[in-house]
């Protein structure tokens, strides 16, 4: 059986899902590396949801990270592939990948990869960066694409997509099935109970760009259309945007922050329509398996790799980013009576299925790291 050794300076605790499909391997054993503490505000996932769990300290300076026991263990470790975050301001990292390749150790790294088209400059820093790792390890397509375009070679990238805890979202369809889930109703929140919720779950903040959600609804009222606005999370725009809405009386309802599964799949669930106004990440994934589709902005530049799950008119849409006419025009499409609310509902699910769960997820990365391996030794 191979060993492989996963080195992050933490696990979020969004990440148990493919930690855990990974550690089910018959093929590799996996070491699971990162400080086992919780880091601007992300909890870390438990150790223990794993076999094999080493706590390794980190320091962060600014936007630059160390972490000297990634040096050492890449120096040392007998392992038959080092997978790394691969994020170039950890300096570390980029001694720990030389070491690792010195050594004759595949080296892997795990990132969004690449996201936009670059200055020359920073382009080629990137590209000498990532050119430590034996293979690439992207999230999306595009950033395939890119990397390709940057110099990268097309056969060493490898596109593993993201991913949430989906068995937890299979398990909420089977207790629905049954009824046996507490019944929350984010309806009765509002005056206008049978109007359409609009929802969000996510840190409030500038770059969310729910001012642009505000607007949009305004003009949809103004125009006979109702719908409810639920935001679901806290942060530093929480108290503009309260004023805002109150301001412009529109009907928002501020959840505040909830890490409760069990209450924020049926949040989602009894939602007609995620919106994203700023770039959207994980939200999506959180969103489609719940059913629930996914507006966004379309500036590709400005996104994360997670909005290549959002397929038009099946998963959700696009609007013209800034632009809150064109998301007013987008929701109301989506608002519509004659949406088929059941189809959509497993269109959301069966695009989480194919490509974006733990199970998949764990699968391609697998198959990278014996790609790495077997490159290795020929």
């Amino acid at each position: 059986m191979l060993k492989v050794a996963i080195i992050y300076h933490m696990w979020p605790h969004y990440r148990r899902a493919v930690m855990e499909a990974l550690d089910r391997s018959e093929r590799v054993e996996y070491l699971f590396v990162g400080s086992g503490e919780p880091f601007e505000g992300i909890v870390h996932v438990d150790p223990e949801a794993v076999r094999r769990f080493r706590r390794m300290h980190f320091l962060m300076f600014k936007r630059v990270l160390w972490q000297a026991g990634a040096i050492k263990l890449s120096a040392t470790a007998k392992v038959d592939a080092l997978v790394f975050l691969g994020n170039p301001n950890f300096l570390s990292t980029w001694i720990a990948a030389w070491i690792s390749r010195r050594r004759h150790i595949p080296v892997l790294f795990w990132e969004h990869g690449w996201r936009r088209r670059e200055g020359s400059i920073k382009s080629k820093l990137r590209l000498c960066f990532f050119e430590l790792a034996d293979r690439m390890l992207v999230y999306a397509p595009r950033a395939k694409s890119l990397g390709v375009a940057a110099g990268y070679l097309e056969e060493r990238i490898d596109v593993v997509y993201n991913s949430l805890d989906v068995p937890i979202a299979n398990h909420f369809y089977q207790l629905l099935a049954r009824g046996e889930l507490r019944d929350i109703d984010p309806a009765s929140i509002f005056e206008q109970q049978h109007s359409p919720i609009i929802i969000c779950t996510a840190r409030l903040t500038e770059a969310c760009r729910f001012d642009l959600l505000f607007k949009a609804v305004e003009i949809l009222i103004n125009q006979g259309t109702q719908c409810n606005i639920l935001l679901v999370g806290d942060g530093p725009m929480a108290a503009s945007l309260r004023a805002l809405a109150a301001e412009r009386r529109l009907p928002v309802h501020f959840f505040g922050a909830c890490y409760e599964e069990r209450t924020l799949s049926q949040l989602l669930y009894r939602s007609a329509l995620t919106v994203s106004p700023g770039k959207v990440g994980l939200t999506a994934m959180h969103s489609l398996m719940y059913g629930t589709p996914v507006v966004t902005h379309d500036n590709d530049d400005d996104q994360m790799p997670e909005v290549e799950a959002i397929r038009e008119g099946v998963t959700g849409a696009r609007f013209r980013q800034n632009d809150p006419e064109s998301l007013a025009r987008v929701i109301a499409r989506w608002l519509s009576p004659e949406i088929d609310r059941e189809l959509v509902r497993s269109q959301c699910r069966a695009e989480i299925a194919a490509r974006w769960s733990p199970d998949v997820q764990a699968q391609i990365i697998e198959g990278s790291i014996l790609k790495a391996v077997s490159h290795g030794q020929a």
